[in-house]
């Protein structure tokens, strides 16, 4: 992707609200939604889409779109703005982040935002924003198999929820046998273990782009409590959690 002629224009930050709804419109920049929680309805091109956590949207510059929020469980997101003359639309204006790199990212260039003294250059912001686009780049480049692809995106959809291996077989369509064996060759893990491993990257993501404590990061990524989080973290990162925090977090 080219991309010297990238400009941020602004990163902002939509909450959890229930009667939450945008008319049709559209702007005069490319605009990225990052779903992190809840569901939302767009309609673009004559299609209606539903995302949830873990989702990324695009809307080209110029096109109309309408949204709104599932009144039960309202959509919390980032949204950021930018400017790229010639830059082509992707072919996929929807794609999951399956690896919640997307999400990270975000998190964090709003954490600049809320930081960065007033007239302080952008090129921190543009250096996220460029990451962030090479990034959705990539996922729309990929070939990851169709299933394992499904199973991650609702594995991060309910994170928080007790998830067995029964309901991942009967999500998947397939007996469990035949479940098991099928993803631990396509992926090098079982499914359980794959959705520790996810549940692990994203409570690293929330220790190191949030200031919640373990205690509210823990049960949000189904890691049950703070103590079990503790302990894997030095299993899997060879630190304690509040070791990575300061050595590594956004200042």
């Amino acid at each position: 992707m080219k991309l010297t002629s990238l400009r941020f224009i602004s990163v902002g930050h939509l909450l959890p609200a229930a009667g939450w709804k945008m008319a049709a419109h559209f702007h005069p920049f490319h605009e990225l939604i990052v779903v992190v929680a809840g569901r939302m309805g767009v309609e673009i091109n004559g299609q209606t889409l539903e995302a949830g956590p873990g989702e990324i949207l695009w809307y080209p510059q110029g096109v109309s779109h309408r949204e709104w929020t599932d009144p039960k469980d309202p959509v919390e997101s980032f949204f950021i703005g930018f400017e790229c003359p010639g830059l082509p639309v992707p072919a996929v204006l929807y794609e999951p982040d399956d690896q919640g790199r997307i999400q990270a990212l975000a998190r964090w260039l709003y954490a600049e935002r809320e930081t960065r003294a007033s007239g302080a250059p952008l090129s921190v912001e543009s250096a996220f924003l460029q990451a962030i686009l090479a990034e959705y780049h990539r996922l729309t480049m990929r070939q990851e198999n169709p299933l394992v692809a499904r199973l991650r995106t609702y594995m991060r959809q309910h994170l928080a929820r007790r998830i067995s291996l029964d309901d991942l077989a009967v999500y998947a369509g397939v007996s469990k046998f035949h479940f098991v064996r099928r993803y631990k060759e396509l992926t090098g893990r079982t499914p359980m273990q794959d959705l520790q491993h996810l549940r692990i990257q994203a409570a690293r993501d929330l220790l190191l782009t949030t200031n919640l404590p373990l205690k509210e990061i823990s049960p949000r990524t189904g890691l049950g409590d703070e103590y079990h989080l503790s302990r894997l973290f030095r299993t899997h990162f060879h630190t304690s959690p509040g070791t990575l925090r300061r050595g590594l977090a956004p200042r």
